[in-house]
């Protein structure tokens, strides 16, 4: 006998969430974006994000240094990001499927202390 189960309910309700909590992270970081001249472009649909460092916006100079800076100090604050790109700048945010608003202020507020120190050098 095969026992069959209705998965839709399961796979709409962590699509709602991905749709939900990725549109608020990606809200979060534009803020960000439009406070510090490093972050060139914040990009990404549900919880698949990238922002791309750029050391200056008119030579597109990218921030490849300044990317490994990012990912290594999140990693020692407990948050796993990576860097992608041809030129290893782009941040890359890829959370798992129950990633939550709040987790996704806490990313946001240790990203932002990060750039905040990367911007005083």
């Amino acid at each position: 006998e095969i026992v069959s189960r209705d998965w839709s309910s399961d796979v709409c309700s962590s699509d709602l969430n991905a749709l939900d909590v990725g549109t608020y992270l990606l809200d979060q970081l534009k803020v960000l974006k439009s406070k510090h001249e490093i972050i060139g472009d914040v990009r990404g649909r549900g919880l698949f994000i990238g922002v791309e460092l750029m050391r200056d916006l008119e030579s597109l100079t990218p921030a490849t240094e300044e990317a490994n800076i990012v990912v290594n100090q999140m990693k020692d604050s407990g948050i796993l990001i990576s860097s992608d790109g041809p030129d290893h700048n782009v941040l890359k945010i890829k959370p798992p499927i129950i990633f939550t608003r709040e987790n996704a202020d806490t990313l946001v507020v240790n990203l932002a202390a990060i750039i905040n120190e990367l911007s005083k050098d």
